[in-house]
């Protein structure tokens, strides 16, 4: 197992940017994807800000192979959901499509530091990685990514 990167601190500090961004100037993000901005769209945004600035922080600087795969998870499952909105709310499908577009490349970046084995090194076991691995096992798609977890741990 290789130590932590810069690299995967840097992606962590960059979702908890995000975060902050859809929360401080969720009217400028909107208007920047060309999706109408108004009262439900500012509030889902910030609500997509709260998202990415708690999984930002509740991964760390240095997350486990657990959390990384339950990040890849979660991401996963935002993009699929904003795929949904664009399809069922054709009003909304601009904002629909760009968040799904967003939450697919954060699942990749996470997804290729999982394979990379780019987490900290296996020295202990702490609650979010037990409670990631209880999540994953129950899932759709959880099974796969708990075992590129186990493999990242060597």
């Amino acid at each position: 197992m290789t130590r932590p990167s810069a690299r995967s601190r840097r992606l962590e500090l960059g979702r908890i940017g995000w975060g902050v961004l859809l929360l401080a100037a969720p009217a400028r993000v909107l208007g920047a994807t060309g999706a109408r901005v108004d009262t439900p769209g500012v509030v889902v945004t910030r609500i997509l800000g709260v998202r990415q600035l708690t999984q930002g922080v509740l991964s760390g600087l240095r997350p486990s192979p657990e959390v990384l795969a339950m990040g890849v998870w979660v991401d996963g499952a935002h993009s699929a959901t904003a795929l949904a909105l664009a399809v069922l709310d054709p009003d909304r499908a601009v904002a629909g499509v760009a968040d799904a577009a967003v939450a697919a490349g954060w699942s990749r970046l996470g997804l290729r530091d999982l394979r990379r084995a780019v987490a900290t090194p296996p020295a202990h076991d702490r609650v979010r990685d037990a409670l990631a691995r209880a999540v994953l096992g129950v899932v759709p798609g959880g099974a796969r990514l708990l075992g590129l977890a186990g493999r990242a741990r060597g």
